[in-house]
């Protein structure tokens, strides 16, 4: 089964300090839109959350974020309960999908380019996301989207041996 998830990240983001900003729940979504053997399209959200952010004049200096992955909702209980299980994030092991920037290109005056570390299952690879940042009167709303190829020979690597990786 092949699943290609689009990471999309939308955070408004509300004062924390001078420079640091945590997201606002109440306007932010994380999302993801999936396909399954290129035909069928599958969205879905992670209901919880959290991430900061630290931003100075327009430019995004650091951004980590944590989903929680029992927290999955795509409308299919049964499509939740495989993308929870064993089969694919194995979230009784691996709780958490994690980001986190290690490098910001500003391209013009909203739109950027992050790239950082995703760990999903226990690994970690780098991504590169499409930004747009906008300055508002509570701070400023991000929205981050990304292309993630997660099906397991390509995420786990092509040297991994699936069944190897869980006997451990």
């Amino acid at each position: 089964m092949k699943i290609v998830v689009m990471g999309i990240l939308i955070i408004g983001l509300s004062l924390l300090g001078a420079r640091e900003y945590v997201i606002d729940k109440s306007q932010s979504k994380v999302g993801f839109e999936g396909s399954k053997f290129l035909a069928v399209s599958v969205e879905g959200k992670f209901l919880e959350y959290d991430g900061k952010i630290n931003i100075q004049d327009g430019v995004i200096h650091t951004l980590e974020g944590k989903v929680v992955v029992d927290s999955v909702e795509s409308g299919n209980t049964t499509r939740d309960k495989h993308i929870r299980g064993k089969s694919l994030i194995e979230s009784q092991k691996f709780p958490y999908i994690t980001f986190a920037m290690k490098e910001y290109k500003q391209l013009t005056e909203h739109d950027g380019e992050v790239i950082g570390m995703l760990e999903i299952h226990g690994i970690t690879k780098e991504v590169r996301l499409t930004s747009t940042l906008e300055h508002t009167q509570n701070g400023y709303t991000l929205c981050l989207n990304g292309k993630i190829d997660v099906k397991k020979r390509l995420w786990y690597g092509k040297l991994y041996n699936y069944e190897q990786l869980h006997k451990n």
